[in-house]
Parts: C-alpha cells; sequence; structure tokens
C-alpha cells in the first residue's frame, strides 16, 4: 500500500472514531431531553445500540458528503471545514428537536433549521440530506424505542420527523432563489403557516380529537418558527467562526459603505469607476455561466483594489494633464504598473476577504505582459528586449471569477478608450480578446470551457453596447428651440 494511501486509510479511521463518539455524545444527550432523566447511564446497552444507529446514519452521510466535495461548486471549502459545519448542524438540529418533542409537541420539530443552516453555508442538496439524517436520528433516539406498544405515540413521533423534514425540504427550495435575510424570514414563516393543514391531514391516520389536531397543526407552526428563530440567530455565528462567504454576507461586502471601497473611491476615482464598470460585466457574465453572481461582482469591485497604493501612476486617476511616467525609465514605470496585483492581494488578504477575491486581485493579468512600455523599450532599443521584465508576475486565473475578471478587465478599459462603431466590430474585438488570452495560455488552469467563453462573450457583446448608450444633447436641443 502506498504512503499517500495510508494516510487516507489512518484520515478516514480517524474521522470514524471522532464520528463514533459524538454520535454517542448526541445519544446520550438526546436521550436526556426526550426521557426528561438526566441519569441514563444505567441504560448502557440501549446507549450502545442507539449509538451504533445514529453512527451508521453518520457515516452514510460522510460518504455522501466526501463525494459531494468533489464537486466544483464545494471546492472552495476544505473538507475539514465542511465536516465541521454540517456535523454541528446536524448535532444541534438533532438536540433542539429531541428538546422540543420532549417539552412541546412532537410535531413542533425545527428540523428545518438543519435544511436552512446547511443549505445555505454548504449547498442546497447537502442541506436536504442532513435533514433526512437529523429526521431519522431523532426517530432512533426518541421515546418511541420505549413506547412500542403505545402505537399513537410512536405514530405521533413518526410522523412529527417527517412533517418536519416535509418542512425542511419546501424551506430549502427558498435558498435556490437566493434570497435576502428578510425575505427568507418571511417566506419560512409562510411555509410554516402553509404546512399546518398538512400536519392535521397526518394526525387524522391515527386521532380523531379536534382538539388535539388543532394542537399539532399549532406545533406545527411553532416548530418552524423555531427554526426561523434558530437560522436567523446561528447563521451570521456560523458565517464568522467558520469564515464562509454566504450570498447574505457577500451583499453586506458588496456595499459602497465597505472601507476598501470607500478608500479606493476616495483616493483612486477613475479606477473606482471602473471597477464598477467590470463588476456589472462580470456579475452579468457569472449568471450566464451559472456560478455566483454576488461574488463575481465582489471579484469586479476589489480586483484593482491596489492601484489605491499609488494612483496617479494609472492613467484613469491623471489629472491636469500630468503623467509621472513621462519622468520615468520604463523598467520603473512597469514596476509601478505591475505591483498593484500583489499589493491588491496583500490588502484583502490582511482584509480577510474571501479566496476568489484575493485570488482575481492577484490573477487578473496573469503573467501577460504591459504592451505599450515593452513597445515603447523596442523602439528606442537596438538589441532584444527580455519581455519577462516587462510582464506582470501572475499566475494566471486558477478560477472562473479571476478568468472572468480578466476578460471583462480589458474589454472595458478597451471600449472606454474607444467605443465600439457597431455590433459586427464589437463582436470581433471581443473575440479577439478571447482568442488571445487563449493563445498566451492565461485560460488553462480556470475550468472556464469553450462553452463557457461563447456565453461569456455574448454577454460582454449584449451589455456594453446598454452601459454606453448615447444620451440627448440638451444644449443642441435649447439651439433648435
Amino acid at each position: 500500500m502506498s504512503q499517500e494511501k495510508k494516510q487516507a486509510a489512518l484520515r478516514t479511521t480517524a474521522i470514524m472514531c471522532i464520528l463514533f463518539l459524538v454520535a454517542a455524545l448526541t445519544v446520550i444527550l438526546g436521550m436526556m431531553l426526550t426521557l426528561n432523566n438526566w441519569n441514563v447511564f444505567a441504560h448502557y446497552d440501549r446507549i450502545l445500540a442507539l449509538t451504533v444507529a445514529v453512527f451508521v446514519l453518520f457515516a452514510v452521510f460522510y460518504v455522501y458528503l466526501n463525494y459531494s466535495s468533489n464537486s466544483r461548486s464545494l471546492e472552495s471549502m476544505s473538507k475539514t471545514k465542511l465536516l465541521a459545519v454540517a456535523y454541528t448542524a446536524i448535532v444541534f438540529g438533532i438536540l433542539i428537536s429531541c428538546a422540543a418533542g420532549s417539552y412541546l409537541n412532537w410535531y413542533a420539530l425545527p428540523l428545518a433549521f438543519v435544511s436552512l443552516l446547511v443549505g445555505i453555508l454548504i449547498r442546497v442538496r447537502v442541506g436536504v440530506m442532513a435533514t433526512i439524517i437529523a429526521g431519522m436520528s431523532v426517530m432512533i433516539i426518541s421515546p418511541a424505542t420505549e413506547l412500542i406498544g403505545d402505537a399513537p405515540a410512536v405514530m405521533s413521533v413518526v410522523l412529527g420527523c417527517f412533517t418536519g423534514k416535509l418542512s425542511g425540504f419546501v424551506m430549502a427550495f427558498l435558498i435556490r432563489k437566493r434570497y435576502s435575510r428578510f425575505k427568507l424570514t418571511w417566506g419560512a414563516l409562510i411555509v410554516s403557516l402553509a404546512m399546518m393543514p398538512f400536519s392535521v391531514l397526518m394526525s387524522i391516520l391515527y386521532i380523531s380529537d379536534p382538539e388535539l389536531l388543532l394542537n399539532n397543526a399549532i406545533a406545527t407552526a411553532i416548530g418552524n418558527m423555531l427554526a426561523v428563530a434558530l437560522i436567523t440567530a446561528s447563521l451570521p455565528l456560523y458565517e464568522r467562526i467558520f469564515n464562509v462567504w454566504t450570498d447574505f454576507r457577500l451583499q453586506e461586502l458588496i456595499t459602497l459603505r465597505q472601507p476598501l471601497l470607500k478608500k479606493l473611491n476616495e483616493e483612486a476615482p477613475g479606477t473606482f469607476s471602473h471597477s464598477m464598470a467590470v463588476a456589472n460585466l462580470a456579475e452579468n457574465c457569472a449568471v450566464a455561466i451559472g456560478i455566483n453572481p454576488y461574488m463575481a461582482r465582489a471579484c469586479g469591485y476589489f480586483h484593482d483594489i491596489g492601484k489605491s497604493k499609488n494612483p496617479q501612476f494609472f492613467i484613469e486617476n491623471q489629472k491636469d494633464g500630468y503623467n509621472p511616467h513621462d519622468e520615468l525609465i520604463p523598467e520603473v514605470s512597469v514596476s509601478m504598473i505591475t505591483r498593484h496585483t500583489t499589493a491588491g492581494y496583500e490588502m484583502l488578504k490582511a482584509a480577510h476577504m474571501p479566496e476568489e477575491i484575493c485570488k482575481a486581485a492577484i490573477e487578473h493579468h496573469g503573467d501577460s505582459p504591459v504592451s505599450y512600455f515593452y513597445m515603447k523599450v523596442k523602439s528606442i532599443t537596438e538589441g532584444d528586449v527580455d519581455d519577462k521584465e516587462f510582464c506582470y508576475e501572475g499566475p494566471c486565473p486558477t478560477t472562473k471569477y479571476s478568468a472572468i475578471i480578466m476578460i471583462c478587465d480589458i474589454c472595458e478599459a478597451m471600449f472606454r478608450a474607444k467605443p465600439p462603431e457597431d455590433m459586427q466590430s464589437l463582436e470581433k474585438a471581443v473575440d479577439g480578446v478571447i482568442k488571445s488570452r487563449l493563445n498566451e495560455g492565461q485560460l488553462d488552469d480556470c475550468g472556464l470551457t469553450m462553452h463557457d467563453l461563447k456565453l461569456i462573450k455574448q454577454t460582454i457583446c449584449r451589455a456594453i453596447p446598454a452601459s454606453m448608450h448615447k444620451r440627448i444633447d440638451y444644449d443642441k436641443a435649447k439651439e433648435r428651440r
């Protein structure tokens, strides 16, 4: 067996041991809550049996999570963080549900909490699977194990868990619509009310007392509202503790009150304006190819943040016709210009920004040359020029976001300097930008497919004319009158 396989086997064994201990602790605490008896260790045989059952569920979820973590949509989160986020949410969901079932009603299980929390932090499908695992664990730990002869009690637990899981599934679809925190909260409350008639239909299977039916319906709404309250309180804590950048947190990041953006606007207004335009293009491209538009917009906002260090060295920030490059040799000018990628990366790292944004800052030029100064040196020297001295340090884009910013950055600057005459020239120019970056190998490691690049080209060609539309010349209009 190779060394890598041995390490993988040891890692898996260690994780399984930890999961068994977590399952045991969950069973013990769950039994204490459901049986309202804090001295459950006398039932050590039952504890062991329930622990094995819950551990099997946890192991199944681990296999599923390990498989899901290979998806590109989860590549930005380490497996350790995935495990920590998912299992803490499941364990909290199980314990809170056990307490709610024991002290309130078995229809008041806030299992939707697991679905929402894991779905927002990781992925909707993972959240649904986590809810199934949490619901089945609650059924295993619940008092039904002591009430086998009491059919109504067993049905109450089983159908209560089923209703709780179904509420979680329905609420999971709210996440797909990229709701704000406010809309998510109200949407979840509406789902809570909508589930009340369903709980009545489920209760009719084993009880006929109208009062009990009403109690179960009210308990269902209470459980879902409790889930909403828990997600509202716990989501910001999870975001900070595990440093997970959800859509909600990204929306807060891309407000113009963000300190780095305020600094860019004050010290490099030309770059700020350019960054806003690039962000709009990048967001449209992200929507077209199916990646997170909030992350794409954030990358666009911050990709040139390093220019705030020396804004006067970039033409969009120069005033009164003064250009400091006129007083410098080309080699120094190039070093001042290329420095903004590493400076931006360092600034963003110090601000604890998402890794995708940090990468976009340092990768959006790849290792391409600063063409203007390279050609200037070639024109004034007789010997060969080492083009490496006139290139950015790189690396080339390693994410789709960095690649999108690279393409949008060039296109926005090019068309701002010389607006396209017609759609045909626009398409030709955008196609030329993409092909040149492909030929240079700049897009080899970013994960974009040729189909993605085609969609990006179409999106930019559609968005550029809209951003550069003509306006009425009011002075001429006055002259005509």
